[in-house]
């Protein structure tokens, strides 16, 4: 500033102080963008820190999702382990059901006793029920009530043993030999569970000894799989073969079942335990297949990711040539700047001439001559237009700068949307993203669901198969009932049979009886007829005495015929009553076999209707598969689009490179001719200077020839000249200044035609972004498309699912329709076992009472404690003996009047001798029949004797009985202690559970800690550390305390969080300049807000 005072001017002085203003403005606005390139560079850094945290959250992610799919496959395994616990438990449900139904196989005797053991079955049903609602309910149920129910079900049992002990008396044989068969039976089939058991384990065991391997088998596929990378067309073609395969060996093993229901049962169990080997071999090697395809699928949708982290790539390119376009630009700016900087040099220059020439007047003011002051003025009027032309381009210079300046604001303005439109575009592509994140995880939860899927489509086909072995048990089973029905057939014909012999037995008797009391009747007649003379006592007291005889033999006969035709009535009431219900009960049996037929050819339909089923199931799955290479084809094709698109984008950057690199080219050749223009002014400033120089010693040559006026005239001339040729000069400078200026103009055009063309080419960049948004945007439609159509497959999937679900629910209806009307045959088989063990019991009885009246009397007192039936019955007996009793004693009072009347008429009696022998063969007749009844009487109590001679045999049964019943009992109490165990197990699973979730809890509030702690860490290393170098200690704590990129308001606000309650503002305002003068923080630009960025400490170096 020192040339300033020999400018007298203030004019020139105030415009040197404005254009020195100017450039210490131009200085700071430098600095300025210095700093906001430096807080670019700044956020660059915070960017790329962003993404690698990114990166690390996305793998701590991957991370936990992968220990939450653990930990969700080790709660399926628990689930597994229970519903096998359940269906365990559910099968001894089974079993004791079955023992209980074998065991509740009533021994009646009687009509009444039936009842009273309908009633007692209902009873056991109920406690049955109970029971298994207190075996379902053991887990919230306590062990008292089980005691008290076994209690209950021993009372029940006791009782059961005490009706049946008192039911064993009228027992026949036919009855002992079933029971003998079907306790037989029974043993066989006790002493073959635990045989069962055992083979089940050693299955069980086996099959998970080979789960294991396959499992182990799975590890190693899985990790040839990654070495070797084979063609899914292959892949697929095999799979298809496979499947034809196993179909194959499906129809194979279909037709094996049709040659084993005709083979023996040892035989079926060998071959059904090589048969599920196989069958689980290949269920391993199906899960082995699934899972590769899984993987494969896998590894498909794993390019999908690396196409968008080359897009990220690319995305991040261009967003690095944008950076360096826009630093390319600065430098524009700023070499703009320069030059402005150089035109105000050069006007100083230009204030330097004009005070040159204002000293030249000053100089000559001693000069005496007017015409030299008239020249002088002249001169000074010709410098001052020079000054107003100097002004005027000055004024153009100043418009020129106005309407730089407003280019560059629009420029800023257009870069400023062209960013706007980047970080819009990159927010939209971080959406998008986010949504093929989504979609990816929708995708893999939608894969899992799939696998899910395939899971319960092999329980169901397990359930299945399951289904098709029970149904070839109940086949059997079936074929087994149709051979006892025969034989019940046979049974009931040889009995219907039995019936018609004894109804013509019956008949032949009705008529005996009817001649008999043809007989008596006539016999009576011609007694009452017989006129007895009373005069003839003397001669005839022995023919008196015999017909007294005879007449009470008479009557005895006629009481007993009686008492024999009521019998006979009753009998026949009784037969008809059994005959009628045979009928009904043989109808009934037509009936349900009928019914049974019908439902086996149901059954027969509808597994048919299953085989269709899946074949069209396999069908489907075929379809899917080709739909499934399509797909892929799509994708592959899809892919090679993309590559085409990458390669066409790369060329397209490449040129913008080169254009740019050109532009950059020219930028840095502006600076060299800036140079050559700035040697060409010094150039002409030395001119200026020699100028001065020539000027100042023809002053002093002025000064010395004042005298003389040529001298000085001719001086004038040649400062004329001088002034000429300065004019000249300055008129060429002013020409080149013109020139320079149309040069910048021209140079600025290029510049803004450049920067045109680099925006029109960024917004071509913006619409190629545009362009693969929109493409990835139909990818991800497509995507979505394919997720509809997963979704429309796992729906159909599902609703086949439910339709095999619905389809083995309606099998298990039918089984179980089927086991309730084989029980229900049971129960009818049963029923008319023991109505026809009740008739022959009945037809028993009235054959015992056919006989004397001592056996009946004896045999009615011991049937009064069995039932009041029989009490009545012996009550109307007894009646019937009285009435009897009383006609024998009328009639021998009678027969007393008679012997008076007979003594008295001996002498008539002579002449009915030979009635009277007529009379002896008829009683003779009677009596014979009278011995053949007592015959048969006889050879019934034999029977009944030989009936009781079995009672011990049936005793021993009963004890049998009674351990089989206390071994059952044992089992029950040994499924209680597992069922109980099983809680134990469930509730120490719980423990574990809750205790894995609590040391969870615990581990992450000690990761909580460890953040805390090693943030209390830092800050403490912090506090401790040397105070860096310029910065007293509290400075360089605030410095390591303070974080990076936050406004000061923040920063003061996490001091005071940290603890600096006592600090002020003004202090930490001050503590920031003073680490922003050492260089340590720097200010920075985000968006409407001042932020403040660390610099790394400086090395000591």
């Amino acid at each position: 500033m020192a040339f300033l005072k020999d400018v007298e001017s203030e004019e020139l002085r105030e415009l040197v102080k404005s254009c020195f203003k100017e450039i210490n403005s131009l200085k700071e606005q430098l600095s300025e963008e210095n700093k906001d390139i430096k807080t670019n560079e700044v956020v660059k850094n915070v960017l790329i820190q962003n993404e690698n945290q990114n990166t690390n959250l996305t793998a701590r992610i991957n991370e936990l999702t992968e220990e939450v799919n653990q930990k969700e496959t080790a709660l399926k395994e628990k689930e597994l382990l229970l519903q096998e616990k359940d269906t365990k438990i559910k099968e001894k449900d089974l079993e004791i059901s079955e023992l209980t139904t074998k065991l509740n196989a009533p021994q009646a005797t009687d009509d009444d006793s039936t009842e009273i053991l309908k009633k007692q079955i209902t009873e056991l049903e109920s406690t049955i029920e109970s029971q298994k609602k207190e075996i379902d309910l053991l887990s919230t149920t306590s062990e008292e009530s089980s005691s008290q129910n076994e209690k209950e079900l021993k009372l029940e049992i006791s009782r059961l043993k005490e009706r049946n002990e008192e039911l064993k008396s009228t027992s026949s044989n036919t009855e002992i030999n079933q029971l003998r068969s079907v306790i037989d039976r029974q043993t066989e089939e006790l002493k073959e569970i635990p045989v069962l058991k055992n083979q089940l384990t050693i299955e069980v065991t086996g099959r998970d000894q080979k789960i294991k391997k396959y499992e182990e088998e799975i590890d190693s596929l899985k990790n040839q799989l990654e070495s070797s990378t084979k063609s899914e067309s292959e892949i697929i073609e095999s799979k298809e073969l496979e499947i034809s395969e196993l179909n194959d060996k499906v129809s194979q093993l279909e037709k094996t079942i049709d040659e084993l229901k005709s083979s023996d049962d040892e035989s079926l169990s060998e071959d059904y335990s090589k048969q599920i080997e196989e069958l689980n071999e290949k269920i391993s090697s199906l899960e082995s297949e699934n899972k590769n395809l899984k993987e494969s699928s896998g590894a498909q949708i794993v390019p999908a990711s690396d196409n968008m982290n080359s897009l990220i790539e690319e995305f991040t390119q261009k967003s690095n040539e944008l950076i360096e376009v826009q630093s390319e630009l600065q430098r524009v700016q700023d070499l703009n700047k320069i030059n402005e900087f150089k035109l105000v040099e050069l006007e100083n220059e230009n204030a330097k001439l004009k005070s040159s020439i204002d000293e030249i007047p000053d100089n000559t003011t001693s000069s005496d001559d007017s015409e030299l002051t008239e020249e002088i003025d002249s001169l000074k009027e010709k410098l001052s237009q020079k000054d107003a032309e100097i002004s005027d381009k000055d004024t153009q210079i100043s418009d020129l700068k106005a309407r730089l300046e407003s280019t560059l604001d629009s420029d800023d303005e257009q870069l400023n949307k062209v960013k706007q439109d980047l970080i819009n575009k990159t927010q939209e592509y971080d959406a998008l993203e986010l949504d093929l994140l989504e979609k990816d995880a929708t995708i893999e939860s939608f894969k899992q669901q799939y696998e899910k899927k395939n899971e319960e489509f092999k329980l169901l086909e397990s359930k299945f198969e399951e289904l098709e072995q029970s149904n070839k048990t109940a086949v059997e089973e079936l074929s087994s009932l149709k051979e006892k029905t025969n034989e019940k057939d046979i049974e009931i014909n040889t009995l219907t049979l039995d019936e018609e012999s004894n109804v013509d037995k019956i008949k032949e008797l009705e008529k005996i009886l009817a001649q008999k009391d043809e007989e008596i009747a006539s016999l009576k007649v011609k007694l009452d007829e017989v006129a007895i003379d009373l005069t003839a006592e003397e001669n005839s007291d022995e023919l008196q005495n015999e017909l007294k005889e005879a007449k009470k033999a008479l009557y005895e006969k006629d009481a007993e015929y009686d008492k024999l035709k009521l019998d006979f009535n009753q009998l026949r009431k009784s037969t008809s009553k059994q005959i009628t219900e045979l009928n009904e009960g043989i109808t009934k049996f037509s009936n349900s076999n009928e019914k049974l037929r019908t439902e086996n050819e149901y059954l027969e339909k509808t597994l048919n209707d299953k085989n269709i089923l899946i074949n069209k199931l396999q069908q489907d799955k075929d379809a899917f598969d080709l739909i499934i290479k399509e797909k892929d084809t799509n994708y592959d094709k899809l892919k090679e689009e993309s590559f085409n698109v990458k390669k066409i984008n790369e060329t397209q950057i490449s040129k913008l490179k080169q254009e740019v690199q050109d532009k950059s080219d020219k930028i840095s050749a502006l600076p060299q001719k800036l140079e050559l223009k700035d040697i060409e002014i010094s150039q002409l400033n030395k001119l200026l200077k020699t100028r001065e120089e020539e000027s100042a010693s023809k002053t002093d040559t002025i000064k010395e020839l004042r005298n003389t006026i040529q001298v000085s005239q001719e001086e004038i001339k040649q400062l004329k000249d001088q002034l000429a040729r300065e004019s000249l000069l300055v008129d060429d400078k002013l020409k080149s200044k013109d020139d320079e200026i149309f040069k910048l103009n021209e140079s600025f055009s290029k510049d803004a035609e450049e920067k045109d063309q680099e925006i029109s080419k960024l917004t071509s960049l913006l619409n190629q972004r545009k362009y693969k948004i929109d493409e990835l945007n139909a990818t991800i439609d497509s995507l979505n498309k394919d997720i509809g159509i997963l979704n429309n497959q796992i729906k159909e999937d599902t609703t086949k699912n439910i339709q095999s679900e619905s389809i083995i629910k309606a099998k298990d209806d039918t089984i179980v329709k089927q086991d309730e009307l084989l029980n229900e045959l049971n129960n009818q088989i049963n029923r008319f076992e023991n109505k026809i063990k009740l008739k022959d019991d009945d037809i028993d009885e009235l054959n015992l009472q056919i006989s004397q009246k001592d056996s009946v009397i004896e045999n009615l007192k011991s049937e009064v404690s069995d039932s009041n039936m029989k009490l009545e019955q012996m009550n109307d007996l007894n009646n019937q003996i009285s009435q009897k009793d009383s006609q024998i004693e009328q009639i021998t009072s009678q027969l007393e009047d008679k012997d008076k009347a007979l003594k008295e008429s001996n002498d008539n009696l002579l002449t009915s001798s030979a009635r009277i022998q007529e009379l002896k063969e008829i009683v003779d007749r009677k009596n014979k029949d009278i011995d053949d009844h007592k015959q048969l009487l006889f050879d019934k109590n034999e029977e009944l004797d030989k009936l009781k001679n079995l009672q011990p045999r049936i005793r021993s049964l009963e004890l049998e009985k009674a351990d089989l019943k206390s071994d059952y009992e044992k089992q029950i109490a040994s499924l209680k202690a597992d069922l109980q165990k099983a809680e134990v197990l469930k509730e120490n699973n719980e423990k574990l559970d809750q205790e894995i979730s609590r040391l969870n809890e615990v581990v992450d509030d000690k990761d909580v800690q460890l953040n805390d702690m090693s943030k209390f860490k830092d800050y403490f290393s912090a506090m401790i550390s040397k105070p860096l170098p310029g910065l007293t200690s509290f400075q360089s704590q605030i410095y390591h305390l303070l974080p990076d990129a936050k406004s000061a308001s923040e920063l003061y606000d996490y001091l005071m969080e940290l603890g600096f309650t006592e600090l002020e503002k003004e202090s930490f305002a001050k503590t920031l300049k003073a680490l922003e003068k050492r260089e340590y923080c720097q200010r920075a630009r985000d968006g409407d807000r001042i932020i403040w960025v660390k610099k790394p400490v400086p090395s000591d170096d």
